[in-house]
């Protein structure tokens, strides 16, 4: 089973655009000083400074909002949580101890929201509100562009068993298979020990060993552990 765990990680990256995001965004050269740092601008944005907020807000935008669509899936509430999350982020600079801590802190943001959203989402899904059904814009956006068709249908399985799976569970298998995050970096943006989030983990993997079984069989040998 330990094989097949690692295996399924190995193959669902091989399927859905993997990586940390994109990267980081630079505000434009005219309102970024050479002299200047994200510390700087962490600290004028601290004090009310509404072009620092706008610095921001542009610096970190690309790789926050892939990273709550990869945990989402095609959503309209996407940008309803990166908007909340950065408004949250500066209504709380004061709380924040280290500057150079905003991206961090700020994805925690994100991460919580969007682990209230998913909660959200089951209730309503339980209650008959919604379809449980993913949409085929996922295969846009989560699978990678250059795959064929069935991979990206591959894609959108992997989601419908991860919908269906804990929150818990389904944000610690993206964070850690999808973002690249190491346990411990999971664990401190989830706020769970590591010791949960490794078995947050384990459960998404054997579930997708057990549907992509015959897949995995032929796949050779996956990356070892939760390191």
């Amino acid at each position: 089973m330990d094989r097949k765990r690692a295996a399924s990680g190995r193959v669902r990256l091989e399927v859905i655009a993997g990586g940390r995001g994109a990267a980081e965004q630079p505000a434009p050269a005219e309102t970024t000083p050479d002299t200047s740092s994200d510390v700087d601008w962490v600290l004028r944005a601290r004090e009310g400074d509404s072009a620092a907020q706008e610095y921001l807000f542009r610096r970190f935008l690309g790789s926050l909002r892939q990273r709550v669509y990869r945990l989402l899936g095609p959503d309209a509430e996407v940008d309803d949580v990166v908007q909340e999350a950065f408004m949250r982020a500066f209504e709380g600079l004061s709380k924040l101890a280290e500057p150079r801590a905003f991206p961090a802190w700020l994805s925690t943001i994100a991460i919580h929201l969007v682990d209230r959203r998913l909660r959200r989402r089951k209730l309503a899904r339980r209650l008959g509100f919604v379809s449980v059904d993913i949409t085929e814009s996922v295969s846009d956006t989560v699978a990678s562009p250059n795959v064929s068709p069935a991979v990206a249908a591959e894609a959108r399985v992997v989601y419908r068993i991860l919908d269906r799976l804990p929150t818990e569970a389904r944000v610690a298998f993206l964070l850690r298979r999808l973002e690249g995050m190491t346990v411990p970096e999971v664990a401190a943006q989830m706020g769970l020990s590591e010791r949960t989030v490794k078995r947050r983990i384990a459960l998404c993997e054997q579930k997708l060993a057990a549907v992509f079984e015959n897949d995995i069989s032929g796949g050779g040998a996956g990356e070892g552990g939760e390191g």
